[in-house]
């Protein structure tokens, strides 16, 4: 199929019908892997289906932010894996009906029940979680964007730092004992609010594992072909003829496609779920070595048998508030030890510390009164405290090569 299209797309760029409103250009379907472990250029990560299998046969799942990319891709391999039956929560409508609409196309009728409920409503939330009686938690509902939460930091508050505690609040009161926190890379040394308040997060399930004793939290980078991220986005400005816009050409980043970061979250959560005794409730994905967004851009010219500049020009836009030209795993307080092909453990010395429970209820107030300000220096000034907290220095563990 990808291998077509870029015919049919060659064939245009030549004849001169790029960019004319009445052709529509596709690089290849949005979940064709294919293509996407093309733009990465490394080998996939192979996991062991097998015990996957055993582990999520005949569980309940359930999912909150279901609609999204992430968590979508979760219910597809749970239900594939024997999952007895699958929760989707989402605070959008169309989400939820796209994501029936799919996965009756794959599965007929799948036992899939799909709610609509935000994550900021408590009671709500301990409703449903009571109600679906769940074995497994997967929380991937967040704000994830970048500049929208740099201008809407309170939102970004609400839902990634308060929405999470609602969640373990919710966990605790259906005595669910499993639960999963999707975080991100963008949650070490944050440099943004959306990093800051996933970095709060990740704090309040580490922190609170004396309830939640198989709670984890699994970190990674940008998902090629998720909601928001740059590839949807350069395939769109391509399709229009150009041009390409992107903030630096030093800008890099990890990257994973969806399939396989789903099936790495689903075996870290699988480990800490079987292996109690550990004390890391934090897991790192192995993801090859960053990406310049600017070579992923030639690529994907290169893809549609396109030059750049010739046929497709290339706009820097500059870098926006809160996004840094590098990403890191790992954080000065935290040092990994290699646990499974694909999976390193995360061990951080900011787990013994608890933020005390009022300040967290002052900075919800704040947040849901809108002082914006006084909300992102609140937040920075936790963060910093989770930085700064080492009450031993880490041993760096010698890993072989």
């Amino acid at each position: 199929m990808a291998i077509f299209n870029y015919r049919i797309l060659r064939f245009l760029a030549k004849s001169g019908l790029m960019g004319r409103r009445n052709v529509k250009l596709t690089l290849a379907d949005p979940n064709d892997q294919i293509s996407y472990k093309s733009l990465l250029q490394r080998p996939q990560v192979h996991l062991d289906h097998a015990a996957l299998s055993a582990f999520y046969a005949g569980k309940r799942i359930l999912i909150t932010g279901g609609g999204g990319s992430i968590g979508s891709e979760i219910a597809r391999q749970a239900l594939r894996l024997g999952a007895a039956h699958v929760t989707l929560i989402d605070h959008t409508e169309l989400a939820l009906y796209d994501v029936e609409q799919s996965l009756n196309l794959e599965f007929g009728k799948p036992p899939v029940s799909l709610i609509l409920c935000s994550i900021r409503r408590k009671a709500r939330l301990e409703a449903i979680f009571v109600a679906q009686k769940p074995d497994v938690i997967f929380h991937a509902a967040a704000l994830k964007h970048v500049p929208m939460v740099e201008i809407n930091p309170s939102e970004g508050v609400l839902t990634n730092v308060m929405g999470t505690q609602y969640v373990i609040d919710a966990a605790q009161a259906a005595n669910v004992k499993q639960l999963v926190l999707i975080s991100s890379d963008k949650a070490v040394a944050p440099a943004s609010m959306m990093g800051a308040t996933k970095r709060l997060a990740e704090h309040l399930i580490s922190s609170q594992m004396g309830h939640l004793n198989q709670a984890c939290v699994v970190r990674f980078g940008n998902v090629l072909g998720s909601t928001g991220s740059v590839v949807p986005l350069f395939r769109a400005q391509i399709d229009r003829g150009g041009p390409i816009t992107l903030t630096d050409p030093k800008v890099e980043r990890f990257f994973m496609t969806i399939y396989e970061a789903v099936q790495l979250v689903m075996t870290a959560a699988m480990h800490n779920a079987t292996n109690l005794s550990e004390k890391s409730s934090l897991y790192i994905l192995e993801m090859g070595e960053p990406i310049r967004i600017y070579d992923l851009a030639k690529r994907m010219i290169d893809m549609y048998g396109l030059k750049v500049d010739k046929d497709i020009k290339i706009v820097l836009t500059g870098l926006r508030d809160g996004e840094k030209i590098t990403e890191a795993l790992l954080d000065d307080n935290e040092i990994r030890e290699p646990l499974r092909p694909g999976i390193f453990k995360v061990v951080n010395q900011a787990m013994d510390l608890h933020l005390p429970p009022n300040l967290m209820s002052e900075l919800f107030t704040l947040a849901e009164r809108g002082e914006d300000e006084i909300v992102k220096a609140q937040v920075f000034r936790f963060v910093k405290t989770l930085r700064d907290y080492s009450p031993t220095p880490p041993t760096p563990h010698t890993e072989e090569v």
